[in-house]
């Protein structure tokens, strides 16, 4: 009837339609009279008419109907809500305020404002991603009727975010041109930006997008970064001005997230014992957090807590030293990623493989399925940082990827796929991530050294090739590498530290700056490194690179003979070098600063 109201109400009944929606006193006219108060004494004719907001009066008026896909949209996002254990986060105004106040708090006095643009802050692993999920899925719960649509946008799975953001979500998410363009003239939105750093812009997304300017689309912006990304001059990326007009600074608040409390540590604690019943009572982690020495100050962090909280009943076992023990951030990525694949392999045991993937599934076991497991993922992790610089969002096409570096990771041929279900990978539709962007950084680092277990486990494990070729990961057959001199340094020149500037990957850092506390093997290969760049150009990346972790490990090079030492890009801030020789060597661009 809605498709075709055009045809079987004629002219009259139109303009009648019309008048009744524009001028209320219509309804009056069209009354019995003496019954102007009775709805019931309506006329023939009003009794007929559809309700003000039906699609039956849309169709007639040509408006396209955007409510029903809304209302779709909306049922989406509270069905994908996450289950995580979820602790609103507190946060300050500035990185040396002193005050700290309720983060969903202050988003809603941001909402209530005119300002346009909520910039949150924060370290890896702060909560940055779920208090923006939280805030979305709260928005979506008090959703009304024409009222302003919240948008949860993961910035790194848009192309070219700085044009056509909104558009190219909406049609993400399966709106039609006609629907956006109606969206667009008539509605408001709440536009949540989640991985402005994960996306690598450097653009200011408010301004490109050119939001809230005549004619385009009206919003207020929440967007996160992590701190780490953010440089001097960081606010005009996020201010609302242009080229032609000073920065509005009054347009732009700003939230920089802060560690957890005790109190809330053990809120959260608490509510996963509620919600994960693990073997462990709530009591039982809360004696291991506050007796295992330096791990209290560990899970401030909320990814790290919620790591901790899963790895320690089985990490720990029957120990009850816990005044003996000692666990690093690192540890609890090691265990993490080590229980993942080994509860992935369970999985598969349970499941109704086919007969290719149970074949597939007995040669990984064969040769040691957490092995395979371990490898695939630093594997997979070298090829997204080598071919796509670090972006966490890989995109596959079975058809428009076939012999690229894709395929070797994302096909269905002997075992990638059993191998990719098995590591703490996501997807949807066409695009894989890691459920943690940290989880990223951390595979970078077990790219260039991993923990003895694992190099004991994996030695002769097979590599998949990083330049689009398609062999197969049940393979020993490893691709060939240039070499570029013997030594037991060389496979750190072939990992991603003789390969990429490792100096601006922050975390990626860390967790190599601990685990060289952890190996003194791979202590002593850096140090090889380093020293092999006084005769070998070729590995000036990797000696820069290693210096850098050295220094920040506190390695001290007191009298140390480094003349000659090729680091260019070096950071050796806060290194000390007294007594050192320095001739000859190649410091261009070294950070010397202290």
């Amino acid at each position: 009837l809605a498709e075709s109201s055009k045809d079987i109400i004629d002219g009259p009944t139109q303009e009648l339609l019309q008048e009744a929606q524009t001028n209320s006193s219509s309804f009056k006219g069209t009354m019995v009279p003496g019954h102007e108060n009775d709805i019931s004494a309506l006329h023939p004719i009003m009794v007929s008419l559809p309700p003000m907001e039906s699609p039956l009066l849309d169709c007639v008026q040509n408006k396209i109907d955007v409510e029903a896909s809304l209302r779709q949209l909306k049922r989406e996002r509270l069905k994908d809500r996450s289950e995580d254990v979820y602790i609103s986060p507190r946060a300050k105004a500035t990185p040396k305020a002193t005050d700290h106040f309720d983060l969903t708090a202050k988003a809603q006095e941001f909402l209530a404002s005119d300002r346009k643009v909520f910039l949150i802050l924060g370290d890896s692993g702060a909560g940055k991603s779920i208090f923006n999920r939280n805030l979305e899925i709260s928005l979506w719960e008090k959703y009304e009727t024409n009222g302003r649509i919240p948008l949860f946008i993961h910035l790194p799975e848009i192309d070219k975010p700085e044009q056509d953001l909104i558009d190219k979500h909406l049609r993400k998410v399966k709106f039609t041109e006609a629907q956006i363009l109606e969206l667009k003239a008539h509605r408001e939105f709440i536009m949540i930006c989640d991985g402005y750093d994960e996306s690598q812009q450097t653009r200011n997304l408010y301004m490109s997008n050119q939001l809230n300017r005549p004619g385009g689309w009206r919003v207020q912006m929440v967007i996160s970064c992590r701190t780490e990304y953010t440089g001097v001059d960081y606010k005009q990326c996020f201010e609302p001005s242009d080229r032609n007009s000073s920065g509005k600074a009054e347009l732009l608040q700003e939230a920089i997230i802060v560690s957890f409390n005790k109190d809330q540590i053990q809120s959260y604690v608490e509510r996963y014992v509620l919600s994960k019943k693990p073997s462990w009572s709530s009591e039982d982690y809360q004696q291991a957090l506050k007796r295992i020495p330096n791990l209290q100050d560990l899970v401030k962090n909320p990814f790290l807590l919620k790591l901790a909280l899963e790895v320690l009943p089985q990490l720990l076992g029957n120990n009850s030293n816990y005044s003996a023990t000692r666990i690093t951030r690192i540890e609890l990525y090691d265990e993490f990623v080590t229980q993942w694949v080994e509860r992935g392999k369970k999985r598969l045991t349970e499941m109704e493989l086919s007969p290719s993937d149970k074949s597939a599934f007995k040669q990984l076991s064969g040769s040691g399925f957490l092995k395979r497991g371990i490898t695939y993922l630093k594997e997979l992790v070298a090829a997204i940082y080598e071919h796509q610089n670090g972006s966490p969002v890989v995109r596959y096409s079975e058809y428009d990827d076939q012999r690229t570096w894709k395929e070797a990771f994302f096909g269905d041929r002997d075992g990638s796929q059993l191998l990719r279900e098995v590591i703490p990978l996501t997807r949807n539709g066409d695009q894989y991530r890691f459920t943690h962007k940290s989880l990223l950084e951390y595979g970078l680092s077990l790219a260039v050294f991993g923990p003895s277990k694992h190099n004991e486990e994996t030695e002769a494990m097979p590599s998949v090739s990083r330049r689009g070729s398609t062999s197969s990961v049940l393979s020993f057959e490893s691709p060939s590498t240039e070499r570029t001199g013997d030594g037991d340094d060389q496979s750190l020149l072939d990992s991603p530290l003789g390969k990429r500037n490792l100096v601006g990957e922050l975390s990626v850092l860390q967790f190599l700056t601990e685990r060289v506390q952890q190996e003194p093997v791979f202590k002593g290969q850096l140090h090889s490194v380093i020293e092999r760049s006084k005769t070998d150009k070729r590995v000036r990346t990797a000696a820069a690179n290693a210096i850098t972790i050295l220094v920040r490990a506190g390695v001290q090079f007191i009298n140390t003979d480094l003349r000659k030492i090729q680091i260019p890009g070096a950071d050796l801030s806060f290194g000390v070098f007294d007594s050192a020789q320095l001739e000859g060597a190649d410091l261009r661009k070294v950070n010397l600063r202290n």
